[in-house]
This record gives C-alpha cells, sequence and structure tokens, in this order.
C-alpha cells in the first residue's frame, strides 16, 4: 500500500491554508494571505498543468464595464448603490494587480476601450448621468460618446462608439505567470495537476482534510483552513451551499498580423457578448454565447461551428471590412456567473471560504476578492 514517507508526513503533507485553485483569484488569495500573516505555511492547489479555466483563457481586457453593461447591471443588481459598489471592487482590483504585478510584467497597456452601438440604445441616453456616479472613483468622465472614430477606425455597420478612456488590456499568460513567481518567491507552495475530489471537515476537530487525485492513487493532505477559488467549480467541492453559480463558455479567435490594423485598445458590442481588442497587429475576437445560451452553459472547453463561423461573420463584415488576414488560433474558456453577478466571499464551514467574483470580471476582480478571502481566514483564526 502506497503511504506518505517520514519526511512527506513531517513536512509535506499539512499547512495552515490550503487555496483550491491557481488561477487569479486563487494566486490573489494566497499572496494577500502571507502579506497578513508571514508565518503561515499556504499551499496551492492547481488541477491542471496550468490554470486553465478563464484566467489563462480569457481576452485579457482590464475593464470595469461598458456603458450598455453598466446600465444594465443597476436593474440586475437591485439598484445604483449595488451596480457602482461592484463597479468600485473591480476598479480597486486592478489597481491591486497592477500595483502587485507591474504593469511591465502584465504586458498592460492603457490604449483605452470602446462599446459598439449597431442600433439606438437606451444607454447612449444616460451617458451624463452615468459619468455622474463613476465621478468619485474614476475622476474624469468614464463614457465618452466618440461617432468620430467610427470612420476612422474602418468598421461598418457601426451606428454609435463610445469611448472608455480608463480600460486598458493586458497579457493573460504573463499575469499568470507573474502570480507564480511571486507566489514561490513568498514561499507558496504551487502543486500543479493537483485535483482535489473531497473536503473532509468532520473528522478532525482542527483542519480540513483534502483528497487530492494523483498519479500515485488518491492522497490527502490537512490544512487548517481552506480557500475553494475554483470558479464555475466551486459546486463540486461545496454543493449545496446556495450560490448558484452556472459555467458559461467562452470562445475566441485570433487573427494573423493585420497589415495597417487601424485601431488600438479593446472593444465591445452587444452588451458585452462580443468584444474584441488589438494584440500587437493582430485582432483578438471573442464571444457570441448569446447564440446559444444554454448550449454554452457548459465546462466543455471545445470551439463550436455556430458561434466560430458568427465571429467569422461579424470580422468580415463589421471590424476587419475588406482587411486580408488569417485565423491563426481557437480556442475556449470556462467562466462562472452568478444569478445576482455579483462576487461572493464567505464562510461555508468555519474552515472553509469559497471566493467567487468572476461573472466575465475575474482579471478586474481577482485581487478584490482575494483580499476579502484572505482577511476572512485570518479573521478566523
Amino acid at each position: 500500500m502506497f503511504s506518505d514517507s517520514y519526511w512527506e508526513a513531517d513536512h509535506l503533507m499539512s499547512y495552515d491554508v490550503a487555496v483550491i485553485g491557481g488561477g487569479i483569484i486563487g494566486m490573489s488569495t494566497a499572496l494577500s494571505l502571507v502579506e497578513q500573516n508571514p508565518s503561515f505555511r499556504i499551499a496551492v492547489l492547481e488541477r491542471g498543468l496550468i490554470p486553465t479555466g478563464a484566467s489563462t483563457r480569457n481576452a485579457g481586457f482590464a475593464c470595469f464595464g461598458s456603458l450598455s453593461e453598466l446600465w444594465h447591471d443597476i436593474t440586475a443588481m437591485g439598484g445604483k448603490d449595488n451596480a457602482i459598489d461592484v463597479v468600485r471592487k473591480r476598479i480597486d482590483g486592478l489597481t491591486a494587480l497592477r500595483r502587485r504585478c507591474t504593469d511591465e510584467a502584465l504586458g498592460y497597456e492603457q490604449h483605452g476601450g470602446h462599446e459598439l452601438f449597431m442600433s439606438d440604445d437606451e444607454s447612449l441616453h444616460r451617458i451624463d448621468e452615468l459619468n455622474a456616479l463613476l465621478e468619485p472613483l474614476l475622476h474624469g468622465p468614464a463614457f465618452v460618446r466618440r461617432d468620430d472614430l467610427i470612420a476612422r477606425y474602418g468598421f461598418d455597420g457601426v451606428r454609435a462608439l463610445v469611448a472608455i478612456p480608463h480600460e486598458g488590456t493586458l497579457h493573460s499568460g504573463r499575469m499568470a505567470a507573474t502570480l507564480g513567481r511571486l507566489a514561490r518567491e513568498h514561499g507558496i507552495h504551487v502543486a500543479t495537476g493537483a485535483l482535489v475530489s473531497s473536503l473532509d471537515g468532520e473528522s478532525e476537530p482542527a483542519s480540513i482534510r483534502l483528497t487530492i487525485e494523483t498519479a500515485y492513487g488518491p492522497r490527502s493532505i490537512a490544512a487548517g483552513n481552506v480557500v475553494v477559488a475554483t470558479n464555475a467549480c466551486i459546486g463540486d467541492l461545496c454543493p449545496g451551499i446556495g450560490l448558484d453559480i452556472v459555467p458559461a463558455r467562452g470562445q475566441v479567435l485570433v487573427t494573423s498580423p493585420v497589415p495597417g490594423l487601424p485601431f488600438r485598445g479593446s472593444f465591445h458590442f452587444d452588451a458585452g457578448f462580443y468584444y474584441f481588442r488589438s494584440v500587437g497587429e493582430r485582432v483578438l475576437f471573442g464571444g457570441g454565447r448569446n447564440l446559444d445560451i444554454d448550449g454554452e452553459r457548459t465546462r466543455v472547453m471545445d470551439v463550436t461551428p455556430v458561434v466560430q463561423e458568427q465571429l467569422e461573420r461579424l470580422l468580415d463584415r463589421t471590424i476587419l471590412p475588406g482587411r486580408d488576414y488569417v485565423i491563426e488560433r481557437r480556442w475556449a474558456g470556462t467562466m462562472g456567473f452568478s444569478a445576482d453577478k455579483r462576487p461572493h466571499v464567505e464562510h461555508v464551514h468555519p474552515r472553509i471560504v469559497v471566493a467567487f467574483g468572476c461573472n466575465g470580471m475575474g482579471v478586474a476582480l481577482g485581487s478584490t476578492v482575494g483580499e476579502e478571502a484572505a482577511r476572512l481566514v485570518t479573521a478566523a483564526g
């Protein structure tokens, strides 16, 4: 029978805190924990070779929400105060991420964001109102009507364009690598290929027993506290917790370099269901899950013809009409969405905290959610 060695049992199989999930929320939680508690022994357990849910498979938007999204969120989140509170957390999270990692390490660029409108929309008539609400957070206009950019950028079929000057982009791979490097520099044990299959909070009074599937069969470690930061998969380890978190597949493609690409920055349209950005001279384009909402509620990270063909049509007709390019790569990632679109950080057991905050905004919310989760663990002792 396979058993732990003396050395493993003495030093490698127990921790003060185990963080499940090595994406932006998990790594941010671990780093905040070690900043608050330098003596803690912390492990991050990532099931993949690299974080492979959303953190390294997104579009790399450093954004707080487009005009139409924020106008919709006021209703979806139960009022202006709730919506603005989430925007504040997104802005604070981006600030914390940039401070922790540095813009250079993140590949961060602030060319500004934009929202395209193919027809009239109620939010276009609410720009002044939303700017007034966001002024205390941004100290300047969040949204500026810039229809003059439509022709300059070469778009077709676009009726209105709103610039979002405070929005930026980053390199998601560099972000993940930098967070991993910082974790190791702080003495955090990062284990990849570590699929946690169960949590036992009843057998031992002072710790949680985690079962991990490995190449040598199931193994277990003990942790004084556990943070579950697995995005759309939180329900696998914490069933019946009352959080209605559903998966949502995000499909993406990227073009070859486009000679003379006339725009830089990030772009949204159709209430955020479509999004694209410049990556050097390339265009990264994603979205389209509204074409099949039920079918895209999946963790299967395959691309589908119905979505990819629509992305190609929009590229040809709206974004890059008349330009030469080929599609170089296609992929999909898995996001998690809560019914109220708000982040959730809470105890589900005296020694287990769930940390969820994505709703398509993991880059922005990851650091804030990680900080909140770390504070809960620290307060629990």
